[in-house]
């Protein structure tokens, strides 16, 4: 069935810094005993490769206890998985609300997870409406480009055709000029025409850091980190990131995922020690491959809470 420590940043100082005391419907607690939790992954909401209901079959098959569906800027995927668990009688697999944010700071983009949030929150719906009318603009100037580039228009994503709720990416113009056979690949169709200083790049104008954080928050759910190592930020620049989210109010750090060093994931404990975040792990899982699966290596040994304790913790209004 589809069923250290930083004496000036502390947990204290910021624990409870906008959060919402008031909510339409209770967090999601992990059942104890959950041992395959995988809070960060995608669905074709945005750019992954499986519709909602089959990420949560995949999922299923692949004994996962607790999965956080989080799409980028958008909880449609979310939205339409929960919508197939509520009709199930029974199901093995707890759904967490969740999303991936695309913000802007000090010149990098960097995504901002949210979890266990109220899905009908007012403030997160308008930030991710925002986002959404964003993004829309971006693929409509991408778009324009390629045509530009003497691409044919049939190759490729209408943006103008899109539902509302639907999330354009980079990669899906990419997918769209391999399977044209204008590229060879993804990383070509990124390097010719998509990549920073292409033909056609649109810079994106994403939300800051903070609003994204505030929102998660005010809307009663968890900000953390995602993929801390993936922007090439220098330790000095990560340390100042990592400094900023907490002063906002970020709770955690994804620390554990499937694909990295032991000496990265010992690291990101260490930080998340330090500054005093939670640990979050996922898989950033996007299509079936060999190398990134739901659940793949996301166990970890370390003084440092999971960010999952908390949640049956926090009194719901």
């Amino acid at each position: 069935m589809i069923n250290a420590k930083n004496d000036a940043i502390t947990q204290e100082n910021v624990s409870n810094a906008g959060r919402s005391s008031r909510r339409s419907q209770p967090f999601v607690a992990v059942p104890p005993g959950s041992e395959r939790i995988d809070l960060h992954c995608h669905s074709r909401c945005s750019d992954g490769a499986l519709h909602p209901h089959e990420l949560l079959l995949r999922a299923e098959n692949m004994q996962i206890d607790v999965l956080a569906i989080t799409d980028h800027d958008s909880i449609a995927g979310y939205q339409a998985a929960q919508r197939v668990l509520a009709e199930q009688r029974a199901a093995r697999v707890v759904l967490i609300p969740g999303v991936e944010i695309s913000t802007r700071w000090e010149g990098f983009e960097i995504h901002i997870l949210g979890w266990n949030f109220d899905p009908e929150a007012p403030r997160l719906t308008a930030l991710l409406t925002a986002q959404a009318n964003k993004r829309r603009e971006r693929s409509v100037a991408i778009h324009g480009k390629l045509l530009k580039q003497g691409i044919p228009a049939e190759d490729l994503p209408d943006p103008h055709q899109q539902p509302r709720d639907a999330v354009l990416t980079r990669l899906h113009f990419a997918e769209a000029l391999v399977k044209a056979r204008h590229c060879k690949d993804i990383q070509s169709a990124f390097d010719r025409y998509l990549g920073r200083g292409q033909c056609a790049y649109v810079a994106s104008q994403w939300c800051s850091v903070e609003e994204a954080v505030e929102a998660i928050r005010a809307s009663g759910g968890v900000a953390g980190l995602a993929h801390p190592l993936a922007y090439g930020l220098s330790n000095k620049w990560l340390r100042r990131l990592l400094v900023e989210l907490k002063a906002c109010g970020a709770e955690a750090l994804e620390a554990v995922s499937s694909q990295q060093a032991p000496w990265q994931r010992q690291w990101l404990l260490e930080l998340a020690n330090e500054y005093g975040f939670y640990v979050s792990m996922g898989s950033d899982f996007h299509a079936p491959g060999k190398y990134r699966e739901l659940g793949r290596n996301l166990k970890y040994q370390s003084e440092v809470a999971p960010v999952w304790t908390q949640w049956s913790k926090v009194e719901n209004g």
